[in-house]
């Protein structure tokens, strides 16, 4: 009896403190929230807490954390972070439940796409959202779900340069609100001002991010009219040392650069030289950001495959187990000994699937263990290099299943070798190389056979070894400049 009252009161005091860890994880959300346009670096780190005890909240909290600090990040014009944080998040969603944080994902996700200069998957991230609302079951995240959408619209003529379009849109839009996103609002005013370039004698907001947005404006404006004064530029980085990134100052050193250069002013060296400086840290965060974003296009694919192989494999295991119980029954009154080896078949069959995922998860595992560098004898590499020169003129360059691990045994080398070979002379991971060959592979088919250039994208990703148009399509046009459709009308043309 008194074993049965100490075993009650353990579990009542568990629950308890299970019940307040959630709670105390909701509380510092909030305090992410309010804090993440007065002081980001502090919101950032109170998230990341979240994140490194993934224990102490849900995986909702967890999820929710890691799309804050995106969005923070996004705001600091961080973008590669921004990207990276994203890729953490989709790696967990397939704990969430929550249908309106994935909207929230696939939003933040768009509006890197219209930051890097993804246009061509933009429209999937759109699809992705009005997937998502259609399982809302709340007006009210509906709502939201809607204005993240027209805010990516608006965006995405920014970016293309309609800003009289863009601008009829937001005057349409700029009085919509919802209690899920206090901020929408004031968004559409900063790009308003970055439009329209206009003083912002008209501008509200409590916080300091869009506070300061406005009057970095108010500054732009001062530059191209010729009042500009370095003084005020100094003014403003004292009043908001949060948001003292020279990212932000990029286009005011631009513009005052051009001034001071063009009339010869003492200005001139100083401005142009921080602009610079400016320019190639953006430069070099923005071309990091679209190696992953590639990253994460690539990521999202497998995941979809992944789960279209797992709903395949759920209706097979459901067929074969409605199959295995009609047998069962016809089968009862004269053998009942065959229920135990159907029983063991099917166990059998379970072990060989989970044997077939692991070797999987092996395989991956030393291709990313391949990367390590490290000494190689010098015969070892003159015979690889060899091998690899004659790989890249056969069709195994085209074999979907192709991985490191694969190709090392066929040249009868080992995964940490090969890898090391390919990155110390072709100056780049096993995954780009291989990309880079099929890509090359279809331009030489396209520019050498014309009946290439009227097959499908889809037709041409599958006869390179994509495993997917989409990822066909992006990596094509990270290696030639162009997308595939763009690359074929050129040659039509010529």
């Amino acid at each position: 009896m008194l074993f049965r009252i100490f075993s009650l009161l353990l579990f009542l005091v568990f629950a308890v403190n299970v019940n307040a860890q959630i709670n105390d994880a909701q509380n510092l959300t909030k305090d992410v929230r309010s804090l993440m346009y007065s002081d980001p670096e502090k919101a950032i780190k109170t998230a990341q807490y979240i994140v490194s005890n993934q224990s102490f909240g849900t995986p909702d909290d967890v999820y929710n954390a890691l799309l804050l600090q995106s969005e923070i990040y996004f705001n600091l014009k961080k973008y590669n972070d921004a990207v990276i944080k994203l890729i953490s998040a989709d790696r967990i969603s397939g704990n969430v439940d929550d249908d309106l944080l994935k909207a929230k994902n696939e939003y933040l996700i768009g509006k890197l796409y219209l930051e890097l200069g993804f246009l061509d998957e933009y429209q999937e991230a759109i699809d992705a959202i009005d997937a998502r609302s259609r399982s809302l079951k709340k007006e009210e995240e509906k709502s939201c779900v809607e204005l993240w959408k027209k805010e990516l619209e608006i965006l995405k003529l920014y970016h293309q340069g309609k800003y009289k379009e863009c601008l009829n849109e937001i005057q349409s839009r700029i009085n919509s609100k919802s209690d899920l996103d206090t901020a929408y609002g004031s968004r559409l005013q900063v790009i308003k001002l970055n439009v329209a370039n206009n003083k912002t004698s008209n501008f509200q907001s409590s916080e300091s991010y869009f506070q300061f947005l406005a009057q970095l404006a108010d500054l732009r404006s001062e530059v191209k009219n010729m009042n500009f004064k370095e003084a005020d530029l100094i003014t403003l980085k004292n009043r908001f040392p949060q948001f003292n990134d020279g990212v932000f100052f990029a286009d005011v050193y631009r513009e005052w650069s051009k001034t001071a250069c063009g009339s010869n002013s003492a200005d001139c060296f100083t401005s142009r030289k921080e602009y610079i400086k400016i320019l190639k840290s953006t430069l070099a965060d923005k071309q990091e950001a679209r190696v992953n974003i590639i990253n994460l296009i690539d990521q999202k694919e497998n995941s979809k495959i992944h789960n279209q192989k797992e709903f395949q494999n759920k209706i097979l295991f459901l067929l074969a187990a409605i199959a295995a119980l009609s047998l069962v029954i016809s089968l009862i009154y004269y053998f009942i000994i065959k229920n135990r080896t159907n029983v063991a078949t099917m166990e059998y069959e379970k072990e060989n699937i989970s044997k077939e995922y692991e070797r999987k998860l092996s395989d991956q595992l030393k291709d990313f263990q391949a990367s390590h560098v490290f000494t190689i004898p010098e015969k070892t590499e003159n015979l690889i290099l060899a091998n690899l020169e004659t790989f890249e003129k056969s069709k195994d360059v085209r074999d979907p299943s192709l991985s490191l691990s694969v190709l090392a045994k066929r040249m009868n080398t080992n995964s940490k070798y090969l890898s090391e070979v390919i990155n110390k002379h072709k100056g780049k991971n096993f995954n780009n190389y291989l990309n880079e060959l099929r890509v090359n592979y279809i331009v030489e088919k396209l520019t050498q056979n014309p009946e290439y250039l009227q097959y499908k994208t889809s037709y041409l990703a599958e006869e390179a070894g994509f495993a997917s148009r989409t990822t066909f399509t992006t990596i094509f046009k990270n290696v030639t400049g162009k997308s595939p459709s763009q690359f074929i009308d050129e040659l039509k043309n010529k």
